[in-house]
């Protein structure tokens, strides 16, 4: 079973918007992961599914560092489901709001 099938089907999950937030503990010896996932089905190009997705990451960045440290030892999974795409400001409230609930 692949780490990511594994993170959805064995681990926690959430919404907040925009994303579905699914996240597990890691064990002492792993290396916790990060999926950032946007779908094909809402967004056809993959062009705007990779703005997305860079968008995501620059502001998990951000928030891991500064406000987050605990989330060293989790597997997460971060599918984007909102049908537009949003700027950097609103992905950053959003993905604020759900990294507070797992920690």
């Amino acid at each position: 079973m692949k780490l990511a099938e594994k993170i959805h089907t064995d681990g926690r999950r959430f919404f907040s918007y925009p994303f579905r937030v699914y996240y597990l503990p890691c064990g002492e010896a792993e290396m916790p992961v990060r999926i950032f996932s946007v779908p094909k089905k809402l967004f056809k190009r993959a062009v705007r599914r990779n703005l997305i997705r860079r968008r995501t990451r620059e502001a998990f960045r951000h928030l891991k560092k500064e406000e987050y440290p605990a989330l060293d030892g989790m597997h997460i999974m971060l599918v984007y489901t909102a049908t537009e795409i949003l700027d950097y400001g609103a992905i950053t409230e959003g993905l604020s709001g759900a990294l507070g609930k797992i920690s």
